[in-house]
């Protein structure tokens, strides 16, 4: 069957001056390629691919050539009003997103369990944050999504609020329904922003969740590079029909505030290319790849220390790529992700009593010698069930909080890590990945916060920033209690 043709411009310019063989007068240093360092030599024949905005390439801050063409492109494909690049990551659309459509002192809900940018984003923007808790998978104590009962219970009482900012899937690849909660969300008159990192495949269809672009979601920012064959940081900004031009462009604004004025276009090529790929992605390539992840998964079951979560069983929608396995025996899942490592598997994420694999949409091949291996470590561990704790994964701040922003200008202390229960936290506390903080500034302290870091500590989880445990919390001085 002759594949249909696809474009891609940003690619093909790029061509187009490489064969030019240009000298260059210009960024970067490694000057097309002549200067590589020693260590990168393999780097050789991608060199020459990073450029700047020369004659011919265009300028992502005011596209007009083949940038704009690609973006262009990408809009279609995902039936989006405007898509743009990003060369920061999702973190960027996060950042730009908030910044342009939500205006200092309004108030907002949001996803508790959302990524740091997100709360980041909240700071920058000036509103006032209500959170919302997720609903807890019983099996995993997991936080899946919000449900449409809980914005209902948070718009009565904050009728005020002008958007609903949401993360979807989870980090997990699973998500609840969500077409019922956007029609809630746009019927009360709320924006509604999403934070759809791991969703940038899910304009395939079935057996991939909706992207809530299609369910009617205003702006939806997706991470390309974390399932699609894009580098690291390239990242869509996608924008719905309904949104008016100044809304448009205020986030063309908050894009130049938030995005590099020097923008890699490796990066860029790498998100012209991705899209391509999609666009000619076959049913028998998917269903070739989703074959070859039920039998690694199958692999993964038979070993008698691991259980493989299946969710189709649960009644949540769920991605595919993604498989969640929990530890059956005494090993916690940071000590799990070590065997895999051993067993020559890298693992995408382990959490207290999980890890998590994330699969490319690609006929997996390889794996039975790294199988066997896995098997051998983990082979004489003794059985353990694992006790799930879901109120480690709760908490329970509702009222609208003045962020960060705010809290910065209050004077502050770094008291020990146990004197910080019932104080107001003025930095966050994240271990990553995933990169969801369990304290933001603003947060009163609650026990049960100091004992689940505690407990992520013991058991090896990596936190950004300071060690808040050996060193103490950095909490607010003189901010009244109310």
């Amino acid at each position: 069957m002759t594949q249909p043709h696809v474009s891609f411009p940003l690619v093909s310019a790029l061509h187009h001056h490489i064969k030019k063989n240009p000298t260059s007068f210009h960024v970067p240093g490694h000057k097309n390629g002549a200067i590589i360092p020693p260590g990168l030599e393999a780097f050789k024949c991608v060199l020459p691919f990073d450029l700047t905005e020369l004659e011919g390439l265009d300028d992502l801050h005011h596209p007009t050539g083949p940038i704009k063409e690609a973006q262009q492109l990408t809009a279609t494909f995902y039936d989006a009003a405007e898509s743009f690049f990003l060369v920061g990551g999702s973190t960027a659309g996060n950042l730009a997103m908030v910044y342009a459509l939500c205006q200092p002192g309004d108030v907002v809900f949001v996803q508790r369990n959302s990524h740091k940018s997100i709360l980041h984003a909240v700071e920058l923007a000036g509103v006032h944050a209500v959170y919302l808790e997720s609903e807890i998978d019983q099996e995993t104590g997991l936080a899946i999504g919000i449900s449409e009962s809980s914005l209902l219970t948070a718009l009565a009482r904050y009728p005020e609020a002008t958007a609903l900012i949401m993360t979807y899937p989870n980090y997990y690849g699973v998500c609840l329904p969500s077409n019922g909660l956007i029609q809630t969300a746009k019927g009360a008159g709320l924006k509604v922003l999403v934070d759809e990192a791991h969703g940038a495949h899910f304009v395939l269809g079935e057996p991939f969740p909706e992207s809530l672009l299609s369910a009617g979601a205003d702006a939806v920012v997706q991470s390309a590079h974390k399932t699609l064959p894009a580098l690291t940081m390239g990242s869509y900004l996608h924008l719905n029909h309904q949104l008016r031009e100044d809304e448009v462009q205020a986030m063309k604004r908050a894009l130049s505030i938030f995005q590099s004025s020097s923008p890699s276009y490796l990066i860029m090529a790498s998100l012209d290319a991705a899209r391509g790929y999609l666009e000619t992605y076959t049913k028998d390539l998917l269903t070739k790849t989703l074959q070859s992840i039920q039998n690694f998964k199958a692999g993964i079951d038979a070993i008698e220390q691991l259980d493989v979560i299946e969710w189709s069983r649960t009644g949540y929608q769920y991605d595919p790529l993604k498989v969640t396995i929990r530890t059956a025996c005494t090993l916690n899942g940071y000590q799990l992700s070590e065997m895999f490592h051993k067993a020559g598997i890298d693992v995408e994420l382990a959490d207290e009593h999980h890890v998590l694999l994330v699969f490319g949409l690609v006929p997996f091949t390889t794996g039975e010698a790294c199988l066997t291996k896995l098997k051998e470590l983990v082979s004489n561990v003794p059985l353990k069930p694992t006790p799930i704790n879901q109120k480690n994964h709760r908490n329970d701040k509702r009222a609208p909080i003045e962020y960060e922003k705010h809290i910065h200008t209050k004077k502050t202390d770094r008291v020990a890590f146990w004197e910080a229960e019932g104080r107001i936290a003025a930095e966050e506390v994240t271990p990553y990945p995933p990169g969801i903080p369990l304290v933001y500034p603003g947060q009163r302290i609650e026990k049960d916060t100091l004992l689940h870091i505690k407990q992520l500590n013991q058991a090896g989880a990596r936190f950004q920033g300071e060690d808040v445990v050996e060193i103490g919390i950095c909490v607010v001085e003189d901010l009244e209690d109310t």
